[in-house]
C-alpha cells in the first residue's frame, strides 16, 4: 500500500516574537481487512521547548474531530498499542479493525505537563473492506526460451505487522524466499521470490502466487492472488507416429503414417524415414505418408522441425504377419561328434505369428523321409547319417531350412578298392581308406617306413574324409619276395591293409624272359666247353691234380676270418669270373706264378653286391696275362677255437685248384674245374642274403714264356 508523506510546519506565534516547528509523518490512506488487525505507522516532531516535556506520562490519542481531548478522543490506545513517545514514534496498532471506521483520523499528544498538541495539519484516511488488498506479480508476462532462468516475485501488503499474510506458489517450480519488506511510507509488505528453468512443460500453464489473511476477530481467513501464463518457446517435442489401420497387418499391406508433435513455434515441416538396423533411410516428407509395409519394412519414424531445432520419434514397430523365414537347424552338441552318439536337433525360425508346427525330415536325394516332430528332436549319428532339415508352420504359411549335415567322426576304414597291378619294371599300388578326421596313409616295405627317395608315392585327397595313396615301386623283380603294407589312421584309430607279392608274381611278360636266357646261357656254355676240350686235345692229359706247390709257382688263397681268426664255413653260392684273353696265347704259355690278389683287385662287397650279387672285375695291366677268380659268398659263424686247417674241396662247392702237367718240356697250369668256367661273366645271386656275409677270392696268372734256367 503505497501512501504519500504529509510534512507540515506550523508556525505559531507565542507571543508574536517565536517561531516553532510541529510535524507529523503518517501514510495517507490505509486499508484496513475487516476483523483484523491493523498497525499505522506515525512518527511526530515537536517544538524544541517541549523537547524536556516528552516522558512516560505522554500517551496518544485518536479522533475523527479536529477538535478533541482525552475526554472525547473516539480512540485510546494503551502504551502497549503504540510506539515509544519519548523517541517521537507514534506508531499505533489496533488489533481490532472493528473498532475503525472508513474515515479520516487524527494524532493528539498528551503528557502530564504542558505538553498538549492535536496534529490537525494532517490527518490518515482508513479504509475498512471485507475483501483482502490486491496482490503485485513481477514480471507480470513471461516470454522465454526453454532453458532460460526465471525469477517470480510476488508482493502482498501486510496492513497487520503482527500477522502478515501466508504466500504460496502454484505450481511450486523451484526453490523461494519469503521476506517483509518496508515501503518508503513505512508500511510493510510480504514477497515471495521463486526461481527456476523454463521448459516447454511450463507453456501455456497458469503460474499462480495466492496469500492467505488470518482475521483476529475469529471469522474466515480470506486469500489474494495473482496470477500469469509463460509463453516459452522449444523444439519439437513429444513426436509421435500413428498408424491406420491399426493392428496387426499382413505382409505387403498398405498403411497411412501421421506424425504428431507439440512445439512453439509450430512445426514447418515433417520427414519420414525407415529404420533398418543402425541406418536410417529417407522415404518421404509431410504429416502424413503411404507405405506398403513388409517382414523388413515394418519399422518407421519421423522427425519435425521448427525454428528451435529438429527432434525425431521412436521407431514405430507395424506388427506385420508373415510366414515362417530364417529357418534354421542347430546341433547339440556342436561340432564334430563321435559315431554313435545322441545328439539333439533344434529348429529355430522367425514368424508372425509364432510357429505352431515342427516337423523333421531326412534328405534322401530328390526324396525326403519324415522323420519327427517338435521343435527339438534326438536322434543317434552314425558314419552313413543323411543330412536332416526341419519345416516350421503358422498361420500364414510353412518355411524350410536348409539341409543339415552333422560331421560324424570316426576311425580309419580300408577300402575295397585297394589294389596292386605290376609291370616288367614297376609294381604299382593304391591304398584307398575313409576316416574323418581325414587320415593319413604311411607304407611300408618289408616291415620298414617307406619314405619317398626309395620309391615314387603319391596321395590324392577325394574329399574331407576319403584319401587315395599310390606308391610305386622300380624294378621289383629284384626282389623274390615282397611284403607291402598301407596303414591308415586317424585321431581316433588305425586300419591297414597288406599287400604280398613273389618273384614270380610281378611280370607275365618278366617271366616270359626266363627261358629266352636260359637257352642262351646253355649254347654259350656248350661252346666254351667244345672250345675247352679242343684245347685239352692238344695238350697231354693231366697226371696230377691237387694243391702243388714249386719254386717258380705257387697259388695263394685268401680266405675271410672271423674275428677270432677261424674260418667261416662256406655256406653260401659261389661266382666264377675269368678272363678268356690268355686262352688264345695258349701255344706260348710258360709255367706262371700264382699270387693271391691286391685288396684293390677285389670285387667290393659292400651293400651293392648284397643287393644284385657279384660283379665282374678287370684287372688292366698286361695283356698276356690270363686271372681267374673264386668268389665264395658265406655267412659269417664261428669255428671252435684250435679249428685252423682249411678245407680248398668243401663238398658240392667250386674251388680253385692247379693241375701242373709236362708237355713238350714246357710247364702249363690250368685249373681243374675247367667246366665250371660255363659260366663265365655270368652273375649268380646269392640267396638268403643278410648284411653279415664273407667272400673268399683267389687269383691264377699265366704269365709269358720265358727260356728254362735249367
Amino acid at each position: 500500500m503505497a501512501g504519500t508523506l504529509t510534512f507540515l510546519l506550523v508556525c505559531s506565534l507565542l507571543q508574536g516574537a517565536l517561531c516553532e516547528k510541529w510535524a507529523i509523518n503518517m501514510p495517507q490512506n490505509i486499508n484496513v481487512l475487516r476483523g483484523s488487525c491493523v498497525t499505522i505507522p506515525c512518527s511526530f516532531d515537536v517544538n524544541s521547548d517541549h523537547e524536556k516535556n516528552l516522558d512516560h506520562t505522554c500517551k496518544a490519542y485518536w479522533s475523527d474531530s479536529h477538535q478533541f481531548n482525552s475526554e472525547n478522543a473516539k480512540l485510546k490506545p494503551t502504551k502497549d498499542m503504540t510506539g515509544d513517545l519519548t523517541k517521537k514514534d507514534c506508531t499505533t496498532t489496533f488489533s481490532d479493525a472493528s473498532l475503525l471506521q472508513s474515515t479520516k483520523y487524527y494524532f493528539r499528544l498528551e503528557c502530564n505537563n504542558d505538553l498538549k498538541f492535536t496534529y490537525s495539519q494532517a490527518g490518515e484516511d482508513i479504509s475498512v473492506k471485507d475483501v483482502p488488498p490486491s496482490l503485485t506479480l513481477t514480471p507480470s508476462t513471461l516470454e522465454v526460451e526453454e532453458g532460460t532462468s526465471v525469477s517470480l516475485t510476488c508482493s502482498a501488503p501486510a496492513p497487520c505487522w503482527s500477522h502478515p499474510p501466508a504466500l504460496t506458489w502454484t505450481p511450486n517450480l523451484g526453490q523461494s524466499q519469503e521476506t517483509l519488506q518496508e515501503n518508503q511510507d513505512k508500511t510493510k509488505v510480504k514477497t515471495s521470490v521463486m526461481n527456476f528453468t523454463a521448459s516447454h512443460l511450463h507453456h501455456g500453464n497458469k503460474i499462480s502466487c495466492t496469500a492467505v489473511y488470518r482475521k483476529q476477530d475469529g471469522s474466515t481467513d480470506v486469500t489474494a492472488e495473482t496470477s500469469l501464463t509463460p509463453d516459452i518457446s522449444y523444439s519439437p517435442k513429444n513426436i509421435t507416429v500413428s498408424v491406420s489401420p491399426s493392428g496387426p497387418v499382413p505382409e505387403n499391406s498398405n498403411m497411412t503414417l501421421t506424425c504428431s508433435s507439440n512445439a512453439n513455434p509450430a512445426v514447418r515441416n515433417y520427414t519420414w524415414y525407415r529404420a533398418d538396423g543402425d541406418q536410417e533411410t529417407f522415404i518421404g516428407t509431410g504429416s502424413s505418408f503411404n507405405v506398403t509395409v513388409s517382414k523388413v519394412k515394418s519399422s518407421f519414424f519421423c522427425k519435425a522441425t521448427n525454428a528451435l531445432g529438429c527432434e525425431r520419434s521412436r521407431n514405430l514397430q507395424i506388427d506385420v504377419q508373415y510366414s515362417p523365414k530364417n529357418v534354421t537347424v542347430s546341433v547339440s552338441p556342436s561340432g564334430p561328434v563321435p559315431e554313435n552318439s545322441n545328439v539333439t536337433l533344434t529348429c529355430s525360425s522367425n514368424a508372425n505369428p509364432a510357429v505352431r508346427n515342427s516337423t523333421w525330415y531326412r534328405a534322401d536325394g530328390n526324396q525326403e523321409t519324415f522323420i519327427g516332430t517338435g521343435m527339438s528332436l534326438s536322434i543317434k549319428v552314425c558314419r552313413d547319417t543323411r543330412a536332416l532339415f526341419c519345416k516350421a508352420e503358422n498361420e500364414i504359411g510353412v518355411g524350410r531350412s536348409r539341409n543339415m549335415q552333422i560331421e560324424v567322426q570316426y576311425p580309419p576304414q580300408i577300402l575295397l578298392s585297394s589294389h596292386c597291378s605290376s609291370t616288367q619294371s614297376q609294381l604299382n599300388c593304391s591304398c584307398e581308406t575313409l576316416g574323418n578326421p581325414s587320415p593319413t596313409i604311411q607304407w611300408y616295405l618289408n616291415e620298414l617306413p617307406v619314405n619317398h627317395s626309395k620309391c615314387e608315392i603319391f596321395n590324392e585327397t577325394l574329399n574331407r574324409t576319403i584319401l587315395r595313396s599310390f606308391f610305386t615301386l622300380n624294378q621289383p623283380h629284384k626282389k623274390d619276395r615282397l611284403t607291402l603294407l598301407c596303414r591308415s589312421f586317424n585321431s581316433l584309430g588305425s586300419a591297414s591293409q597288406q599287400f604280398c607279392v613273389s618273384s614270380q608274381q610281378i611280370s607275365t611278360e618278366h617271366r616270359l624272359l626266363y627261358p629266352a636266357i636260359i637257352s642262351t646261357l646253355a649254347v654259350l656254355l656248350l661252346a666254351l666247353l667244345l672250345y675247352v676240350f679242343f684245347i685239352r686235345v692238344q695238350k697231354n692229359p693231366c697226371k696230377n691234380k691237387g694243391h702243388l706247390t714249386d719254386e717258380n709257382n705257387t697259388v695263394a688263397m685268401s680266405q675271410p676270418l672271423t674275428e677270432e681268426g677261424n674260418e667261416e664255413p662256406n655256406t653260401t653260392e659261389e661266382c666264377i669270373y675269368a678272363n678268356a684273353d690268355g686262352l688264345r696265347r695258349a701255344e706260348n704259355l710258360h709255367p706262371a706264378n700264382i699270387a693271391g690278389p691286391s685288396s684293390t683287385d677285389l670285387p667290393s662287397s659292400g651293400p651293392k653286391n648284397a643287393e644284385g650279387g657279384c660283379k665282374k672285375s678287370d684287372k688292366k695291366g698286361d695283356e698276356n696275362e690270363l686271372i681267374y677268380s673264386n668268389v665264395n659268398w658265406k655267412r659269417k659263424s664261428k669255428k671252435k677255437k684250435g679249428e685252423k686247417s682249411l678245407d680248398m674241396n668243401p663238398p658240392g662247392r667250386s674251388y680253385l685248384g692247379e693241375e701242373k702237367c709236362m708237355v713238350r718240356g714246357v710247364n702249363r697250369n690250368f685249373v681243374s674245374n675247367a667246366v665250371e668256367m660255363g659260366s663265365l661273366y655270368a652273375q649268380v645271386e646269392p640267396r638268403n642274403m643278410r648284411k653279415e656275409v664273407g667272400c673268399e677270392y683267389a687269383q691264377v696268372k699265366f704269365k709269358e714264356p720265358r727260356a728254362m734256367q735249367k
